[in-house]
């Protein structure tokens, strides 16, 4: 008995020791890996960057961060304004730094000089697709061609697989399991409007619901609500009537990457619904509106809805009608929901 006392109380010891080793691993591994030219405690000075999108214009809210930082620290990461550019901090010496938002990543390397006013990088850093961080879709369909939104010289996104509203409703009929794991492999999915019978397809709609849930992104105007209504019943059921001349964004991340937070608003008048789910984020309203209780600061218009861990965003407009509005900037309204996505 005493003996496997011994062998009891060794094993549990020994397991102690595993266990105690495992997290100072872990520790470990969340550093990275450190960079040979620097020290933890080596100082930093700043680095300002730009950013492009794929269309060479500038581009907010993209993340760049210090490839390799002598330590875990904030000051090694930095978000682009509205001009695309960005401040982090990095040691002395050549280093790298990585450029990424939502699907499109790029890296530079600068060098970096021991100046406390600062070092100002003249070369821009450009993003392109990244298929490792993810793949897009777009569905075709009759009302809405947010492919040519894309496609247009602001944005200068044409990387993308296609499809058509007719092929993946006979597919969800024939093997729904199947057209879900077709679905899965996209991490961004374009759902044109096809012009008002999407009432008709619950099944479809509902593998949609499916596939958000699982992790996917879909992004869709006018009669994806639609859609809508199948994946949250009882929602999306309450209508507006009303005109405005302006678009208000109430979202301060999109206001700010876009640079403004009131526009000239031109595109028509869609029907919004009040009543959204309760987890649903308001990115836009239409300005001089009378809200609701699920949008306050008046009738929505953008409307980010979460189910599992995917999400939804949907448009009460047709998409490429921001193509012929007075405002171009609009433009920026679907390059910033295409590199957020993810």
């Amino acid at each position: 008995m005493k003996n496997k006392l011994q062998i009891f109380l060794l094993g549990m010891l020994m397991l102690c020791i595993l266990l105690a080793y495992m997290g100072c691993a872990k520790d470990e591994t969340t550093v990275g890996p450190q960079n040979p030219n620097t020290d933890p405690n080596a100082p930093t000075y700043p680095v300002t960057v730009t950013v492009l999108g794929p269309s060479g214009a500038p581009q907010g809210g993209v993340i760049v961060t210090l490839q390799n930082p002598p330590k875990v620290d904030s000051i090694f990461s930095a978000i682009t304004n509205s001009l695309g550019k960005a401040t982090l901090q990095a040691p002395a010496g050549q280093q790298v730094l990585i450029a990424t938002i939502g699907v499109f990543q790029s890296t530079i390397t600068v060098t970096v000089n021991a100046s406390t006013t600062g070092n100002i990088i003249s070369a821009p850093i450009k993003l392109v697709q990244n298929t490792a961080l993810g793949k897009t879709l777009v569905i075709f369909a009759g009302c809405e061609h947010i492919e040519e939104v894309l496609a247009d010289s602001a944005i200068g996104y044409t990387a993308f697989d296609t499809t058509s509203i007719e092929y993946m409703r006979a597919r969800v009929v024939a093997d729904s399991a199947a057209l879900l794991t077709y679905l899965k492999q996209y991490t961004i999915v374009f759902s044109d409007c096809n012009c008002g019978d999407e009432y008709g397809y619950p099944k479809l709609a509902r593998l949609y619901g499916r596939y958000v849930q699982q992790g996917g992104n879909i992004y869709g105007g006018h009669y994806n609500y639609m859609n809508l209504q199948y994946i949250f019943p009882g929602y999306y059921t309450t209508g507006s009537s009303g005109y405005g001349d302006s678009l208000k964004i109430i979202n301060t991340n999109l206001s700010s990457v876009l640079g403004y937070s009131v526009i000239y608003w031109s595109t028509g008048w869609y029907s919004p619904y009040m009543d959204l789910p309760a987890n649903s984020v308001v990115y836009a309203v239409e300005s001089g509106t009378t809200g609701s209780a699920s949008s306050p600061q008046g009738v929505p218009i953008i409307v980010e809805n979460h189910v599992g861990t995917g999400k939804y965003v949907y448009t009460t407009y047709h998409n490429q009608d921001i193509l012929n509005n007075a405002d171009t900037r609009l433009k920026g309204i679907v390059r910033y929901f295409l590199y957020n996505m993810k």
